[in-house]
Formats: structure tokens, C-alpha cells, sequence
């Protein structure tokens, strides 16, 4: 049997934005075995989608570091046949990798240090978003190509650790406070104001986080009273289930925003060191983007650690007053 890779070894959002991809090799070589290729820490996104038929997890931070890390994927993928290889994740190690496998084709972004060692090599398409990007990959592949959309995939375990949480609180909304980049992360104190506006109109506040965001998700549940924090307590999945029977998602350009995308949740993104022109904006008619055009924006496609102005004024300047009224017009609350 044939087997395709899609393979995107990046971060958690960027693992749902390929999500199209699966779809689109199942659409257009139905009889192929599909294989997901992601970093670990994102493989539970992947259970149970249909279009996937294997994933491999590439421990790159961990047993799989180092250059016997790269040989030992592109072993694996070796192993499984990998015919045909699609890598939106624009790394030197992971195309390295790819060419170890023994994969004929491997089609890849004209951009990055990987470019080098793809067989075919795609522009890279700027001020367009992610998604349809990447799936200017399955088109020069041969596939139907048409503007599928990132998809997650609960069961009836994640509803059911859901509906312990959530079954009795009645209309919530969510608030996703971290970030892997500092400089993405809007003042707990503002959150919390968000919060305690819509505690008075009946909406109640559930923090979500990841293990590493414990310390801004804590500070947030201590300024909103009767606030659920689920930070690190939940799966990938069981945090789309959370997201898309929420009122509303706070978050910022960061996964959160994509995973509540990806569930048709309502979606509020706040954009500071980071432009939608990079494409990464929730990729959702319900998405909205809130943001201040201070001069110094953008100062990177990450964001920093620290900012480089020293005022962080991209996410300070932008006021939870603004952020309560703009979704409040929206929603019609």
C-alpha cells in the first residue's frame, strides 16, 4: 500500500493548520496509507481523525534530539514506506530527516533551511493564511486542493471528562492566558477584568492552559470569582470540547486560538508582536482579531521573550474596555 507523510514537527497550532492536509490526501488518493508526522506533546490532536491512518511522534526535544534523533526518524519513516512526503514545517532537521527516509517525493516551501533537501520546492506565499498555504503544497502534489478546514476530533471520553467540569456551570466562557512567547501574552489583570465583566452577566470564566502555563492561569483564577481552572488538567482534545461549547475564547495568537477555531467556537485573538499578514489568524468566520497598530509592530513572526522596546505597549495598549466592547457588539450580549 502507498504511503503519503504529512509531516509537521512545529508547535500545536501549527499541528492544527495541517490538519487540512489529511483530508486532502484522503480525497484525492483514497487507497494510500496516511501518516502524521508531529512533535511530541501533539499527537493527541490526531486521535481519532478519520484521515489518519498512523502517527509517528518525533521526540525532537527529548530521546530524539540530536542529529541520531534525525536518522532515527527518517529510519522509521523508511520502515513504514513513505512514498510521497508533504513538510509545511519549514526545519533543516525534519527535511533532513525526510531525505533520510527514502521518500521519491518531497515537496516542501521554497523557504527555511530545509528547502535544500526537498524535491520539489513551493513559494511561499506571504499575506495569505496558513491553511491555504499549505495547501498550495497538495496542489502541486496533484490533489484536490479546495479550502478544507482544520478539524479536531473528541470522543466520548473527552466529552465525558468535559461534562465533569462544565455540566452544572451553566454559560461559560473561556480564557486562555499563555504562551510560549512572552511578548504574546496580554496582562493577567486585564483577563481578569474580562472575566469579571461577564461574571455579571451570567457568564462564568473557565481558564485553560497547558503544564507550563500554571503560573499565569493560577494568577488569573485568584482575580475572577468562581472561576474553574483547568489549567494542565485537560488533553488537547478535551480542550476543543471545552472551547467549542463555550460562549466565547479569549486567547492570543497562540494554539488556542486555532484549536477553538478549528471547533467553530466564537473566538476573540488579541494581537500585539504579531501581524495577521503572517497568517495565522483564527481561520474562522467567528474569528475576530483585536489589536492597537503601535508603531513598533510587528518585531518578529514569534514575538520575543522579552520585548525589545521594554514596554510591551502592543499588548498594553490594548484595553479591556476595548476587548469588553467588541465582544459584546459581537455577540450581542
Amino acid at each position: 500500500m502507498p504511503s503519503t507523510a504529512i509531516v509537521q514537527t512545529a508547535f500545536i497550532g501549527d499541528v492544527v493548520l495541517a490538519t487540512p492536509l489529511f483530508e486532502a490526501v484522503r480525497v484525492s488518493r483514497p487507497d494510500d496509507r496516511i501518516i502524521a508526522v508531529v512533535r511530541s506533546g501533539c499527537e493527541n490532536l490526531l486521535g481519532n481523525n478519520p484521515y489518519v491512518n498512523e502517527v509517528i511522534v518525533w521526540d525532537k526535544r527529548g530521546r530524539d534530539s540530536g542529529i541520531a534523533g534525525v536518522f532515527r526518524l527518517g529510519r522509521r519513516l523508511r520502515e513504514s514506506g513513505v512514498d510521497i512526503a508533504i513538510i509545511p514545517h519549514r526545519s533543516l532537521r525534519t527535511a533532513l530527516a525526510l531525505r533520510l527516509s527514502g521518500a521519491h517525493t518531497r515537496i516542501g516551501f521554497a523557504k527555511g533551511g530545509g528547502a535544500l533537501f526537498h524535491t520539489i520546492r513551493v513559494p511561499y506565499c506571504q499575506g495569505i493564511h496558513e491553511v491555504d498555504r499549505n495547501l498550495t503544497l497538495a496542489a502541486v502534489a496533484g490533489w484536490e486542493a479546495k479550502t478544507y478546514k482544520p478539524a479536531i476530533f473528541p470522543d466520548d471520553t473527552d466529552r465525558a471528562a468535559v461534562d465533569e467540569i462544565v455540566s452544572d456551570m451553566g454559560s461559560y466562557c473561556v480564557l486562555a492566558p499563555g504562551s510560549v512567547w512572552m511578548t504574546k501574552m496580554w496582562p493577567v489583570e486585564s483577563y481578569g477584568k474580562v472575566g469579571g465583566f461577564f461574571a455579571t452577566k451570567g457568564v462564568k470564566t473557565v481558564i485553560s492552559g497547558g503544564a507550563s502555563d500554571k503560573d499565569v492561569c493560577s494568577r488569573l483564577a485568584d482575580s475572577v470569582d468562581w472561576a474553574v481552572n483547568t489549567c494542565g488538567k485537560l488533553t488537547l482534545r478535551q480542550s476543543a470540547e471545552l472551547y467549542g461549547r463555550a460562549e466565547f475564547v479569549l486567547t492570543g495568537d497562540t494554539a488556542p486560538q486555532h484549536i477553538a477555531a478549528a471547533m467553530g467556537s466564537w473566538v476573540f485573538s488579541l494581537f500585539g508582536p504579531t501581524v495577521r499578514e503572517f497568517g495565522f489568524w483564527p481561520y474562522s468566520e467567528r474569528g475576530v482579531v483585536i489589536e492597537e497598530n503601535v508603531t513598533c509592530r510587528p518585531c518578529g513572526i514569534h514575538g520575543h521573550q522579552k520585548c525589545p522596546e521594554g514596554t510591551h505597549i502592543c499588548m498594553k495598549s490594548i484595553t479591556a474596555e476595548k476587548v469588553i466592547d467588541i465582544i459584546c457588539r459581537t455577540k450581542k450580549v
